[in-house]
């Protein structure tokens, strides 16, 4: 019985920078008998709107499916660009409905920029609360050691390159100590011109160890 256990994990971190927000994800997934090792859990909702997804497999892909194309319709109709706080209710109504009606259980992360409110960084809770980030935020199984280190080394004012460098530093970590994340990661950029992906890597275990 103990070898057919569904295991489920994660690492997903946001956090904002100098000139914008850094959002990023880990790339395994461990259901039953299934290990990949690149599964994509990081998504452009928008062209100013990104989100990462934890949870069950499944039940992220409906929601990634279902948003897009709400935001989609919701922008053709109101002949704008989604505004990010709009984003994050229409999600957490997804969230809330799922986890009561359906038993479904999905994280997000959700960040953006819009002439509005400018840069915008959310945590979007299974229970579907929703929580306005001032500096960073993590979710999944490796975010107990991520949050360590975002604690003493994160602060709003770093530039781009070191915010990625930063960023590879916690995956580094999470993925030694927390068996359920790996596989790699992806980290994009959200600016005022846009949302860019800036890493995509594999990470090889002896790297991990160094």
């Amino acid at each position: 019985m103990a070898e057919n256990k569904i295991k489920t994990g994660t690492t997903c971190i946001g956090f904002k920078f100098k000139d914008g927000i850094l959002i990023a994800a880990d790339r395994r997934v461990t259901s039953y008998k299934i290990n990949a090792e690149n599964f994509v859990k990081i998504f452009n909702l928008t062209s100013n709107v990104v989100t990462t997804v934890s949870g069950g497999v499944a039940d992220a892909q409906r929601f990634i499916r279902s948003i897009q194309s709400d935001l989609k319709l919701l922008s053709l109709k109101n002949e704008r660009s989604i505004y990010v706080k709009e984003a994050a209710m229409i999600l957490t109504d997804y969230q809330y409905s799922t986890i009561r009606s359906q038993g479904g259980i999905v994280g997000m992360i959700l960040a953006g920029y819009d002439p509005k409110e400018k840069f915008s960084l959310y945590e979007l809770s299974p229970d579907g609360s929703i929580i306005d980030s001032l500096d960073f935020v993590t979710s999944g199984s490796g975010s107990i050691f991520v949050d360590g280190i975002l604690n003493i080394e994160h602060n709003n004012n770093i530039s781009e390159k070191e915010a990625i460098l930063l960023a590879e530093k916690c995956f580094k970590v999470a993925f030694k100590n927390d068996n359920a994340s790996g596989g790699g990661f992806i980290i994009k950029i959200i600016s005022k011109e846009g949302i860019k992906e800036v890493a995509r890597k594999k990470v090889k275990s002896e790297l991990i160890n160094e």
